[in-house]
């Protein structure tokens, strides 16, 4: 019978190998399959304990993700609004600095032109003066000249007076022959 349990194949042979098998390890395998056992059941509740915690702290991650997500874009948000009213305030300034700059052009313009008139004014006026003082200075020197011309007249009508006594005198000279005698003794020298 051995033979034919044999030849039977291996699912004829079970049985008895595992009793025998049992009776030789019986307890051993029994102890095996205990901790077998409770390791799986501490690796799945390691399992599932890692994996409530990684859940729990992916969701703590996303919570916290989304907080900083809010954060900043209420952040960016603010700070696109305060830009904003930064700018429309620089808009502002600069609109009122322009309308100030072109206020004090135009005064300043205005300033300008009332001096251009004033100064034009006073050169119309310095000119007419001007020109009264040079007309008067002008008649003034013709009456100097005038004078001037008439007292020389009066200098030369004297003086061709003068002349016609001197060529008298010099005619009478040249008739006097005891002139020139006197002339020589005298010791004058003609030069």
């Amino acid at each position: 019978m051995a033979p034919q349990s044999r030849e039977g194949g291996p699912g004829s042979d079970a049985p008895g190998v595992d009793k025998i098998r049992d009776l030789l390890f019986g307890n051993q395998m029994q102890d095996y399959d205990r901790r077998f056992s409770k390791l799986e059941e501490r690796f799945l509740q390691r399992f599932k304990d890692v994996e409530s915690e990684a859940k729990r702290n992916l969701e703590t991650y996303e919570s916290n993700a989304k907080k900083q997500v809010d954060s900043l874009a209420t952040q960016l948000r603010n700070e696109k609004d305060a830009r904003a009213e930064a700018d429309k305030e620089i808009d502002r300034n600069l609109r009122d600095q322009n309308q100030a700059l072109e206020k004090q052009v135009r005064a300043l313009s205005d300033q300008l032109s009332e001096l251009e008139r004033e100064i034009a004014d006073r050169m119309n006026r310095s000119d007419h003066l001007l020109r009264e003082e040079i007309k008067q200075k002008n008649e003034s020197a013709q009456m100097l000249m005038e004078k001037v011309f008439s007292d020389l007249s009066n200098v030369k009508t004297d003086r061709n007076l003068l002349a016609g006594l001197f060529v008298e005198v010099a005619k009478c000279l040249n008739q006097d022959p005891v002139g020139s005698k006197g002339n020589s003794e005298r010791g004058w020298k003609v030069s």
